[in-house]
């Protein structure tokens, strides 16, 4: 204690001063625990986060036909989770230039061509689920499919099955060669003219024309053969016939074939000769 002021004016002023070395003492202490004010609202205990291990899957139908272009062929998609938490992912599927799901599927995924989005769905622990997409490729090619996983609401361990993706190999369609265009000109032949049957080739699948060969002719008319002769005119399979003038009234009964992309076409037909 000491004494300060000046003149008369003076007042007693005590100071304790305690230090933690010595006489005195500070005390500094350290704890794991957060103390907050009353102020600041009741403590609260953060849960922690959840924790899914989620996958997904894409294939070819096994024991399917091989895939041909023109020809939808089917894909299976698939997502599960593992647990321990149920999680919600968004599905996305991811189709080459070329390729379009003609049909949608249970999983929300909709029928289109480049980025499919299937939407969110909620995953419960332990569940698992697939469904099949029909995709169709515009020509023959390699074709990469992706599929994949986003917006997960929920921590995953192993993020590297989020995504899937399955290559299918498309190959050109076989050949459907089909008649078309199948006519007798004119229409009603005279006996002692000459008149043409004929007819077209196109692939049913491809809907484009094919070069027909190797033609063949026939006919009789009033029980003797009629001379005939064959030829390939403008892309047309075609016969010529010649039928008899004594064959007047009579009916000719014939037939033309033609080979187009390894297939024999035949067509026959029957007129009355005026």
């Amino acid at each position: 204690m000491y004494e300060v002021g000046c003149g008369h004016h003076r007042r007693r002023v005590q100071r304790r001063i305690r230090y933690g070395l010595g006489t005195g003492l500070i005390a500094l202490v350290a704890t794991s625990t957060l103390a907050v004010s009353a102020a600041a609202g009741p403590m609260r205990t953060l849960a922690p986060a959840a924790s899914a291990e989620v996958d997904v899957s894409i294939v070819k139908l096994p024991g399917t036909p091989a895939a041909v272009a023109g020809v939808p062929f089917s894909i299976n998609v698939g997502i599960g989770n593992a647990g321990p938490d149920n999680a919600s992912v968004r599905l996305l599927i991811e189709l080459p230039e070329g390729l379009t799901a003609t049909t949608g599927n249970r999983l929300g995924c909709p029928a289109g061509a480049g980025t499919l989005d299937c939407g969110s769905t909620e995953i419960a622990a332990g569940e698992q689920f697939d469904d099949e997409s029909r995709l169709v490729a515009a020509r023959p090619g390699s074709y990469t499919i992706v599929a994949r996983l986003t917006d997960l609401t929920a921590a995953d361990a192993s993020p590297t099955n989020n995504t899937a993706s399955t290559t299918v190999a498309v190959g050109a369609a076989a050949a459907s060669p089909t008649v078309v265009r199948f006519a007798v000109s004119p229409a009603k032949p005279r006996a002692g003219a000459r008149f043409t049957v004929s007819f077209a080739v196109v692939d049913k699948a491809a809907g484009v024309a094919l070069a027909p060969s190797a033609v063949g002719c026939g006919a009789v008319a009033a029980g003797a053969k009629v001379r005939a002769r064959g030829s390939v005119k403008g892309g047309k399979a075609t016969c010529t016939f010649f039928p008899p003038r004594n064959a007047k009234g009579k009916m000719l009964r014939g037939s033309i074939a033609a080979t187009a992309a390894g297939k024999r076409l035949r067509k026959v037909f029957a007129v009355r000769l005026r």
